[in-house]
């Protein structure tokens, strides 16, 4: 293929399947003029092959694909290359509710600042877009180059991607109370199908069907939307086992407490979406906090991934996801920043440095999550967790 742009390094860390914690040095990444990758090779080899020639020198950042011949070259002499983060799970529209209700544990947050707001508010025009462009900013300034959104309008989500040209997996939202955007459940799916529809043209967006929780949402609508995902081979992303509440009101049964599951079942969350055929390759679970080892193992033969969100489980005391443990059973593990409400920002090196350390001191074992592992967990494992890693998360052609 056509080179159109050779970008070199003094560090490249591809984070290739192969080989996660692998470090190049003086290497060169060769980009096509449709940005994709062709090869990865020795800046030396890179010079001999492409030329270098002096019309096509520039120092400073890689920004978009120059469709120039010979190539242009990019020199990052003080720089280390590394793949886009992903962002696998996130509320773009919240970043307008950045820092409004602190200090508050997830049900009360919810019930007493969060849906009050978005009753009110996201429904007029432009509030969820600003929203999402604002969080789109937010997150390209920071590495940020794709991300798993789950908010009210994904039709003005996707306009916001458009415009600022980052990469989404956009939830097509639903939940089991009424809205100012749908009545019921075929109301939320209709909006979801039109916005799908609206948007099926642009390369940058993908669409998930997202089930808020298991605690907004009753059995019969989780499993349509399981088979809605099967049948459209699109990816599930629901909030799961965010709290301890969540899984003994559900496990006890308990309708007096607003955490418990929307079934008839007295099970646990993850048992319940597994009874229904939900726990398989294409589910994306958030937080995944409260889970046994027989959970993890279930998690890990049915090929569920999960998005670790360590500064929103902290910031509302949710406890500490078992990190190390769903990792030496194989499960995906990637990471998310969720809201800017519940953080109170979309950094994902912030994310990485928690993920690491806590990791740490739940294991009480000092080379659990080591950096490559949360280089990986930011990058190639989101890009696997929103079925994407054939076009983004490592640095190979």
């Amino acid at each position: 293929r056509q080179v159109a742009q050779v970008i070199c390094a003094r560090w490249i860390a591809p984070v290739t399947a192969s080989n996660a914690g692998l470090v190049l040095e003086h290497h060169a990444v060769a980009v096509d003029g449709g940005g994709r990758i062709v090869e990865v090779l020795p800046q030396a080899r890179a010079e001999e092959k492409y030329g270098l020639h002096d019309e096509g020198q520039h120092d400073g950042e890689a920004g978009g694909v120059a469709h120039l011949a010979p190539p242009l070259f990019i020199h990052l002499g003080n720089h280390m290359l590394i793949p886009g983060f992903v962002n696998a799970h996130t509320h773009t529209g919240m970043s307008l509710m950045r820092g409004k209700a602190d200090d508050e544990p997830l049900l009360q947050w919810l019930h007493n600042t969060v849906w009050p707001i978005e009753q009110k508010f996201t429904h007029e025009p432009q509030f969820c877009y600003d929203g999402a462009v604002l969080s789109a900013a937010e997150m390209l300034c920071s590495g940020t180059t794709t991300f798993a959104d789950m908010y009210w309008n994904a039709d003005e989500a996707a306009q916001a991607v458009r415009r600022t040209g980052i990469r989404a997996l956009l939830g097509l939202i639903v939940i089991g109370f009424p809205s100012r955007f749908a009545a019921d459940t075929e109301g939320y799916i209709q909006n979801g199908m039109a916005a799908l529809k609206k948007h099926a043209n642009l390369p940058t967006v993908r669409f998930a069907w997202a089930p808020h929780a298991p605690y907004t949402v009753p059995d019969a609508d989780l499993k349509r939307l399981g088979e809605l995902s099967a049948s459209m081979n699109v990816p599930l992303h629901i909030h799961l086992h965010e709290t301890a509440d969540e899984c003994a009101a559900s496990a006890a049964l308990d309708r007096d407490s607003p955490a418990c599951h929307m079934s008839d079942h007295a099970l646990r969350p993850v048992a319940n979406l597994d009874r229904l055929g939900m726990l398989n390759n294409r589910l994306l679970a958030a937080h995944m906090v409260h889970l046994t080892d027989d959970e993890i193992s279930l998690l890990a033969e049915r090929g569920v991934s999960v998005a670790h969100c360590p500064s929103s489980n902290l910031k509302l005391a949710n406890g500490f996801c078992r990190v190390s443990k769903l990792v030496k059973a194989g499960v995906n593990v990637a990471l998310g920043t969720d809201s800017a409400g519940s953080n109170n920002n979309l950094d994902m090196f912030e994310e990485m440095k928690l993920a690491a350390l806590l990791s740490k001191g739940v294991a009480e074992d000092a080379t659990a999550v080591p950096a490559a592992l949360a280089l990986q967990m930011a990058t190639l494992n989101g890009a696997r967790a929103l079925h994407m890693e054939d076009d983004i998360g490592s640095i190979e052609p």
